[in-house]
């Protein structure tokens, strides 16, 4: 298994905001975090990344446990892919996607050509070349993301962390990312990605995280787990899950919130009913 979580709690000083959280991911796999603001999601990407301190419980990636690994071992290993970046210099898009490689060389190297042919290439894979010449904070959202994704290829990390990154996105863009998403896991990386949309993780993912005051209120696959009674129980409303299939025959999933009825239109169905 890639990433294993097993009983993690941590949080800020004395102050844990996640408690015996645990769940895996393998390589080419999909898990979405899902839950209300405040759950504990970002927490415990931070936890994945080394940035804060388990409390107790273990964090393991491809083997290797988290708290005892260096930064660069550990950038070599899992990428973040931030839902909004902007540098402070006007970097060009490719200059970008070659600070990937940092990990890769020491502090008091220069990237290499070599590095600069493997962030080009990773620009190509993701059909972002157009963009590897232009001002990053000329590029559009959605491009952005592209660029930030090859740069997380860049790195050549196994695990990619992606904290909502459909957030601010169009409708055209996200449906974009996820795409791309699918063919990252496709070609054997492991995503784990937080949404607000349930309808990412009913749509793309082959595990789902259900959080809810900083604990795990569901795990499993999303038909366990992005079920009417989950979503309620986390998120405090009524949801239906609803199954149709698209133009082409495609199985798709929606969730919506249940709107109840007021008196008033209930006693006009009825009469329209008789």
């Amino acid at each position: 298994m890639l990433l294993e979580i097993q009983g993690v709690s941590g949080g800020y000083g004395r102050r844990e905001v996640i408690t015996d959280v645990s769940c895996t991911a393998d390589a080419g796999e999909i898990l979405c975090l899902v839950g209300p603001n405040g759950c504990g999601k970002t927490t415990l990407f931070r936890l994945i990344l080394g940035l804060l301190p388990a409390t107790s419980g273990s964090i393991r990636i491809d083997g290797n446990d988290v708290s005892a690994l260096q930064p660069n071992q550990l950038a070599r290993l899992v990428a973040y892919i931030p839902q909004f970046h902007a540098p402070v210099f006007n970097f060009t898009a490719l200059d970008v996607v070659v600070m990937g490689r940092a990990a890769h060389f020491s502090a008091f190297e220069a990237p290499r050509q070599s590095d600069r042919e493997l962030a080009f290439a990773a620009l190509e894979k993701l059909g972002a070349a157009q963009f590897a010449n232009r001002p990053y904070t000329a590029l559009s959202g959605g491009q952005r993301q592209m660029v930030l994704i090859a740069r997380a290829i860049c790195q050549s990390a196994k695990v990619f962390i992606m904290d909502e990154p459909a957030s601010s996105l169009d409708y055209a863009n996200q449906q974009l990312l996820l795409d791309t998403v699918e063919e990252l896991a496709e070609n054997g990386y492991c995503i784990v990605m937080s949404t607000h949309n349930p309808q990412h993780p009913a749509s793309i993912a082959h595990k789902v995280l259900l959080m809810r005051d900083g604990r795990v209120s569901a795990f499993g696959a999303p038909d366990e787990v992005m079920t009417p009674q989950c979503l309620q129980a986390a998120y405090g409303v009524e949801m239906d899950v609803v199954g149709v299939r698209d133009r082409y025959g495609a199985e798709r999933i929606i969730c919506l919130p249940v709107k109840r009825r007021g008196s008033a239109e209930q006693n006009a169905a009825r009469e329209d009913l008789e």
